[in-house]
């Protein structure tokens, strides 16, 4: 019987000693708050905290104080609320008049006197006994001496045509026909290829309700054949969000294995040549933008970017259309970034038209909408940004944070992070959960062993004593 308890003791202590490994272990501090006053910090976070944190909702991370007791704290988001209605766009329609090269200031003070044809809102003026046709005029005069309201933007519509992909043009305003005003220059974009188009025709303009009475748009590149359709000034009406700018990081692609596209959409489709990179980043930031940096390399033509979460996964179709790369006058002019919804995927892949194997690795460009972190601190500084992978220090810090902010008007101190001389890999990671269950199977299976042996060694001991007899 003593045997017996001195074993279910040791079994005892044993599973002690596992349940003790379990549950112990320290966090890891990866950066370190900079020295501030004030009891209410806030700091920014970047891309990088992902690179340690293994949580979606970096639900493994912790503020320690000095004597590595948890801080309450709260993340919240740097985007700009709009607690104005939905935003409303109004629209008109403009009449536009391409003017000749000899059209002098007195013909243009006589335009509604004058005699003209009218086509739709493309208003064509007689000058010199000449009838201008809208070929190569020196500029368009954009008549906004009707409008009823405010300004804040201009969409120009061209038919397509390859002399005309990109238009170079100067934006001008004059209340006497005569004195001009410097609004603004642009890039308008218009690329139609292989049944996909890419169309950028905005101008951003801020002009006051009967500020000015006409425009004046000069085609510095690509007027030649050029044939403008329709002229639209619009407003918006709302309460515009403050910019908050997103932070971006770029990858460096590698020539990928299989040059074929990886997209299928049917089971008929047939694989086809495709100039592809494929991109490995090593954190999981919850990316909100994707964007093509092709350098000084001219490109435009179709883009298919694709992901995945793993290696051993289907590539998953991101983005598809047209992107350009090209230079404009003096100035590189690209395709705005795409938007996608907090993807976390590591594996991306981009292809291109076969006619871009020339080009050299191109850059995928990353963004997200940083993160703020606020603190509620004590005075035992320094305080620590730890990652505990192992959920070993359990805190409410949601409700505590809540309850010391309802008993206080907080002022929120700016402050900064210093990054230690911590890498990724030296982050413990978490062990999987002990299973109970599966431990007293074993313990109760061993014993059942050792009770049987114990009493076959009695009776082969009974069996041999009396085959002796």
């Amino acid at each position: 019987m003593n045997k017996l308890r001195k074993s279910f003791s040791a079994i005892g202590i044993l599973l002690g000693l596992i349940s003790l490994a379990h549950t112990t272990g320290a966090a890891t501090a990866i950066y370190q708050v900079n020295e501030t006053k004030g009891t209410f910090l806030q700091v920014p976070l970047d891309h990088e905290v992902y690179t340690y944190s293994k949580q979606p909702n970096l639900q493994d991370l912790l503020v320690l104080d000095a004597d590595k007791n948890p801080l309450p704290y709260r993340f919240v988001s740097v985007a700009a609320k709009n607690d104005s209605t939905e935003e409303k766009i109004i629209s008109d329609s403009l009449h536009f008049f391409p003017v000749a090269v000899d059209a002098s200031p007195d013909t243009l003070r006589k335009l509604h006197t004058t005699q003209v044809a009218v086509r739709g809102n493309n208003i064509q003026i007689a000058t010199s006994d000449k009838t201008l046709d809208n070929t190569t005029p020196e500029f368009y005069l954009i008549d906004i001496s009707q409008l009823h309201h405010s300004l804040t933007g201009l969409s120009i519509d061209w038919a397509a045509q390859t002399s005309n992909d990109y238009l170079e043009v100067e934006l001008e305003a004059t209340r006497n026909l005569q004195d001009w005003f410097s609004l603004a220059t642009a890039t308008l974009v218009q690329i139609n290829q292989q049944e996909q188009s890419l169309k950028r025709n905005h101008i951003d303009v801020n002009i006051a309700k009967k500020d000015y009475e006409f425009l004046r748009l000069r085609i510095l590149r690509g007027a030649e054949h050029l044939q403008i359709t329709q002229v639209i000034a619009e407003q918006k009406l709302g309460a515009v969000p403050e910019k908050i700018a997103k932070e971006t990081w770029a990858i460096k692609g590698l020539l990928a294995k299989t040059q074929s596209t990886v997209y299928l959409p049917n089971s008929h489709s047939k694989s086809y040549p495709v100039t592809a990179w494929e991109f490995t980043r090593n954190e999981n930031t919850p990316i909100d933008s994707l964007s093509i940096d092709f350098g000084s390399a001219i490109y435009g033509d179709s883009a298919k970017i694709f992901s995945r979460a793993g290696e051993d996964q289907h590539w998953q179709l991101q983005h598809q259309g047209i992107w350009f790369n090209a230079l404009v006058g003096s100035q590189w002019q690209k395709s705005n970034p795409v938007t996608i919804y907090a993807n976390r995927d590591k594996f991306w892949r981009i292809e291109l038209n076969d006619s871009a194997k020339n080009i050299s690795a191109p850059n995928l460009v990353f963004g997200w909408q940083p993160t703020q972190l606020q603190i509620i601190t004590n005075n035992k500084p320094p305080y620590l940004l730890a990652v505990d992978n192992q959920k070993n220090m359990s805190f409410n810090g949601d409700q505590v944070f809540n309850q010391i902010l309802a008993a206080s008007t907080p002022v929120w101190v700016s402050t900064g992070l210093t990054k230690l001389n911590i890498q990724p890999d030296d982050i413990t990671q978490p062990k999987k959960p002990v299973d109970w269950k599966q431990w007293l199977f074993w313990v109760a299976l061993l014993l059942a062993v050792g009770v049987l042996l114990g009493f076959s060694l009695k009776l082969f001991k009974q069996l041999k004593a009396s085959n002796s007899d």
